[in-house]
């Protein structure tokens, strides 16, 4: 018997679906969602942009499926500026600590150079002590010899006086146990009690710390007279 079904491309002689659709099965929603997902594919295939193809795969969902993607995406945002807060304290907090490393080590470095050099120098008080010395004993002479002496002290003691140290030389003034040692003591009328008289040795300070301190001889008032 002769079949009087035409073929209109879509549907075959024998009822299978024709090769322009596919046989039709699940809801129409369903449908739908394949129906877009095809032609989102065909368009990027032939270099769509993505975006624009982000944007119309959007314009096809409804109001509810637009409010979950919505919600979806506040979600997906606070977790992301979650993130970023706590990387950016992370990093705030490194940096804190690298700078305070930084200033610590930089302390440290120059108490070890002062260290150092306070302990070069303090060996270095009796070779001053000497060379004063040798300049007291040439007096007023001004020959080769004085001016050579005379010539290395002051550059030794420009030197050190670039580096910190600092002349205590208490001749004449108030008795200070902070920074000048008594090794004698003399009765003066001429001179307040506890006043410096003589200087036997100088004293320095160091970055305005003390080195060594000065000894002198210190006067004493007579009591007796004094008191009549």
């Amino acid at each position: 018997m002769k079949d009087d079904r035409r073929d209109d491309g879509n549907v075959r002689r024998d009822g299978e679906p024709g090769p322009g659709k596919e046989a039709f099965s699940g809801t129409p929603r369903e449908e739908k969602a394949r129906e877009a997902a095809r032609e989102t594919a065909q368009e990027t295939a032939q270099g769509d942009d993505p975006r624009a193809a982000r944007r119309r795969e959007l314009h096809r969902l409804n109001k509810k499926e637009l409010e979950e993607k919505m919600l979806e995406l506040e979600e997906r945002l606070e977790r992301a500026e979650a993130r970023a807060r706590e990387y950016l304290d992370d990093a705030q907090r490194q940096r804190a600590e690298l700078e305070n490393y930084r200033k610590r080590m930089i302390r440290e470095q120059t108490r070890v150079v002062e260290q150092a050099n306070r302990s070069l120098i303090a060996k270095l008080l009796p070779v001053i002590d000497n060379l004063e010395k040798a300049l007291a004993s040439c007096g007023e002479r001004e020959d080769g010899l004085a001016r050579g002496v005379r010539m290395v002290y002051d550059q030794l003691m420009e030197i050190l006086r670039k580096e910190g140290l600092e002349e205590i030389d208490p001749h004449g003034h108030p008795f200070d146990p902070e920074f000048c040692e008594a090794v004698m003591t003399v009765v003066s009328d001429d001179h307040e009690d506890e006043t410096v008289v003589e200087v036997h040795q100088k004293g320095y300070r160091y970055k305005g710390n003390l080195l060594r301190p000065a000894r002198a001889t210190v006067s004493k008032c007579d009591r007796g007279k004094a008191g009549q």
